[in-house]
C-alpha cells in the first residue's frame, strides 16, 4: 500500500489559468501544499497516534476511533473527544491492542472484530475487547488491505492486492465466504447502496473492475488511466470517482454506462491515493500520499477548490458517523488529522430550520400504466400529456433511475429521441416527458432506485422459487394472493385512471404484494418489495427536502402499484399538501369555453 516518495512539482500561475478565477494561487498553495483557511474544510485536531496508521473504524456513537497501526502490529483505541480536547492530562490513546504483524485495516462483526494482515496474507479475529481469538484465522491470499468503507445486508468487501482477489465478507459470522476475481492489483473497492455493484480499481491494469455482486458476474473492465489506487461512489451514486495515482488526475465514470463523463488534474497533489465523499456533501476529499495534503474538490464544477496540508503521505480517508468530518490517517507522520467542515451541513441543509419556513409545497401522485397508456382509450399517452398540461409541475419526480438520466437527456437534445434503454421503457416519459419539455417550464429529477443486478438477480430467483419443489407451497400461497388481488382489483376497468387513483386500488393491490413482501423480501435484498420501495423513497424524500418551504408543485410518476406505499409516506408529512387527481381528471374530460 505504500506509494513512491514524494513528486512536488513548482506552481506557477500558468498552470492553473484553465481553471478560471475561481481557483487561484493563494488558493491551490505550492506544489507540496499550504494551509488554506477559507476553504470548506479545516483541519480539527491532531493526534500522534503510532507508526504507519492506516484503517480507521468509529463507534456507532462517534466517540471512539480505532486506528490499524500497520508499523506495530497494534490497533490504538482513540477516545475523540480526548482527542479534540488536545489535554496533556486525559491521553487520547486510550488502549493499544496487539493485532498481529502488519494490521492494515479492522471491521467490527457481531462478537469483536476482523483485522486483516497485509504481509502475512491473512484475516484474524480478535475479540471485543481486543484479545486474538486462537484458531480464527482465514487466508485469503497475497496482501489483504482495506474493506470497503460500509456494510450490506450484513456483509463487507476487502481486496487481496497481490492475488487479484474481492473476498466477501460476513460480518455477522465475522468469516470470509467467497471471493471474486478482479483485475491485475486490485486496491480498495467501493460498493453500491444495494450490494449491487462493486467498483474495484486495478493498480497494475489501470482498470476498474465493475463487479455485479448479486448475479456474481463481472460485468465491465473499464480502461481509467494509469495506475489507480482507489476511488468512491458519489452522494446518489450516480458516479465512480477514480483517484488515479499514476497521471494525478481523477476520472468520473458512470455507474450505469460505465463511460468516463470527465477527469480534473490541475489543483490535485503528487499521488491521488483514494476519495471520501461524506455524507451528502457537494464536495470530494482526496488524499494527495504522494506529498503531504488533502484535495478538497467541488462535484458540481469538478474543480479544485482547497487543498489542505494535513501531514506526510495521508494514506487512507475515512468518513465520521456525523456524516460531516473526515479523519486522515499519515503514514509517515504517524498521525491521525480531523477535517472539519467551517460551515457544517446541518446550517445548510434543506432539511434546516431556516429552510422549513415558507408555503408548503403541492404533490400530485399519478400511478403509470407504462405500455397499457399506448393501447388504452381513457388513461392514454394524450390524457397523460393532458394532465401534465393541467397540474404545470414546476418539479417532475420520475422512475428514471439517476445514473440514467444524464444520458437520457443529452440524447434527446441532440437527436430528437432517447435510446437509453432503461428510459425507453417508459412510453409516458418517451411520448409524455420529453416532447412537454419543449412546451412546458418544469425540472426533471430523476428518483428511482432501480439497477440492473437487482433487477436481474430478482427475475432468476422468482423463476427458481416457482419451480422448486420444496417451495410449491410458498409459491402456491403467491399465486392465491396474486388472484384475490386481481379479483379485487376488477373492481374498476384496468386502465381506468379514476379507480387507479383511489385507496380502494392500492389496497386491492397492497393484496399481493404483503404476501410476495413476506414470502420473498428476506431473500430477495435490495429486489424486495419493502427495499425497492425504500430505495425510490429515500431519493423522492431528498428531493422533497431540498426544496421545503419553497411553495412549488410536485409531480410523481410511478407505477401505479407504488403509488400506496409513496402516499402513506407522504401522508407523514407536515410540510406538503396532496393534491387529489379527479380535479384535474375533470378538467381535461370538460375542458371548458
Amino acid at each position: 500500500m505504500r506509494p513512491p516518495r514524494p513528486r512536488c512539482r513548482p506552481r506557477t500561475a500558468a498552470n492553473f489559468r484553465a481553471l478560471g478565477a475561481a481557483l487561484s494561487l493563494a488558493a491551490l498553495g505550492s506544489g507540496c501544499g499550504t494551509p488554506d483557511a477559507g476553504g470548506p474544510y479545516r483541519i480539527g485536531a491532531t493526534l500522534e497516534v503510532g507508526a504507519a496508521p492506516h484503517g480507521i473504524r468509529f463507534s456507532p456513537d462517534g466517540d471512539t476511533a480505532w486506528v490499524a497501526l500497520s508499523g506495530e502490529g497494534r490497533i490504538a483505541v482513540v477516545d475523540l473527544a480526548a482527542m479534540s480536547r488536545a489535554d496533556p492530562a486525559s491521553p487520547s490513546v486510550v488502549a493499544r491492542w496487539e493485532a498481529g504483524t502488519t494490521p492494515l485495516d479492522l471491521i467490527r462483526v457481531d462478537d469483536g472484530w476482523l483485522v486483516s494482515q497485509f504481509r502475512d496474507s491473512t484475516l484474524i479475529k480478535l475479540d471485543a475487547e481486543g484479545r486474538t481469538v486462537p484458531g480464527a484465522v482465514w487466508d485469503v491470499g497475497a496482501g489483504p488491505s482495506l474493506f470497503t468503507p460500509g456494510t450490506v445486508r450484513g456483509e463487507s468487501w476487502i481486496t487481496t492486492e497481490f492475488s487479484d482477489r474481492l473476498w466477501v465478507v460476513d460480518t455477522r459470522a465475522g468469516a470470509p465466504l467467497a471471493f471474486h476475481s478482479t483485475g491485475d492489483r486490485p486496491y480498495p473497492a467501493d460498493v453500491m447502496w444495494d450490494g449491487s455493484y462493486a467498483f474495484v480499481p486495478n493498480l497494475d491494469a489501470g482498470t476498474v473492475s465493475v463487479i455485479d455482486l448479486l448475479n456474481r458476474e463481472t460485468d465491465a473492465e473499464l480502461e481509467v488511466c494509469p495506475g489507480p489506487p482507489g476511488g468512491a461512489l458519489t452522494p446518489g451514486e450516480l458516479t465512480y470517482i477514480v483517484a488515479c495515482g499514476g497521471s494525478d488526475e481523477l476520472a468520473f465514470v458512470n455507474t450505469a454506462s460505465f463511460e468516463i463523463t470527465g477527469r480534473i488534474a490541475e489543483g490535485l497533489g503528487p499521488r491521488p491515493f483514494s476519495v471520501v465523499v461524506p455524507g451528502e456533501s457537494r464536495y470530494a476529499l482526496v488524499n494527495n500520499a504522494g506529498g503531504n495534503t488533502v484535495s478538497v474538490v467541488d462535484l458540481g464544477s469538478r474543480e479544485v477548490v482547497q487543498r489542505i496540508e494535513v501531514g506526510e503521505q495521508p494514506i487512507v480517508l475515512r468518513e465520521h458517523p456525523d456524516g460531516e468530518r473526515v479523519f486522515v490517517a499519515n503514514e509517515v507522520s504517524g498521525t491521525l488529522v480531523e477535517l472539519v467542515p467551517t460551515a457544517p451541513a446541518a446550517e445548510t441543509s434543506a432539511g434546516s430550520p431556516e429552510a422549513t419556513e415558507g408555503a408548503p409545497n403541492e404533490v400530485v401522485v399519478l400511478g403509470m400504466i407504462h405500455s397499457g397508456h399506448e393501447t388504452s382509450e381513457i388513461f392514454s399517452l394524450g390524457v397523460v400529456r393532458d394532465l401534465v398540461r393541467e397540474i404545470v409541475p414546476d418539479y417532475w419526480l420520475t422512475e428514471i433511475p439517476p445514473n440514467r438520466w444524464d444520458r437520457a437527456w443529452a440524447e434527446f437534445q441532440s437527436a430528437g429521441t432517447v435510446q437509453e434503454p432503461r428510459v425507453r421503457r417508459f412510453p409516458e416519459y418517451m411520448e409524455g416527458l420529453f416532447p412537454l419539455t419543449r412546451e412546458l417550464e418544469f425540472e426533471v429529477i430523476p428518483t428511482a432506485g432501480w439497477t440492473e443486478p437487482m433487477s436481474d438477480f430478482r427475475a432468476a430467483y422468482l423463476d427458481a422459487y416457482s419451480r422448486d419443489p420444496a417451495r410449491a407451497a410458498g409459491w402456491a400461497e403467491y399465486q392465491a394472493a396474486a388472484e384475490a388481488s386481481a379479483e379485487a382489483l376488477a373492481a374498476g376497468a384496468a386502465d381506468d385512471p379514476r379507480w387507479i387513483h383511489t385507496d380502494a386500488y392500492d389496497d386491492a393491490y397492497d393484496i399481493r404484494m404483503r404476501t410476495y413482501a413476506r414470502l420473498f423480501d428476506a431473500e430477495l435484498g435490495p429486489g424486495g418489495w419493502g427495499a425497492i420501495n425504500a430505495s425510490h423513497w429515500a431519493n423522492i424524500e431528498r428531493a422533497l427536502d431540498r426544496h421545503r418551504g419553497e411553495g412549488v408543485r410536485f409531480l410523481l410518476t410511478y407505477g401505479a402499484g407504488h403509488k400506496g406505499p409513496f402516499l402513506r409516506e407522504l401522508r407523514r408529512r407536515d410540510d406538503i399538501v396532496l393534491l387529489d387527481v379527479a380535479p384535474f381528471l375533470d378538467r381535461i374530460a370538460d375542458p371548458g369555453p
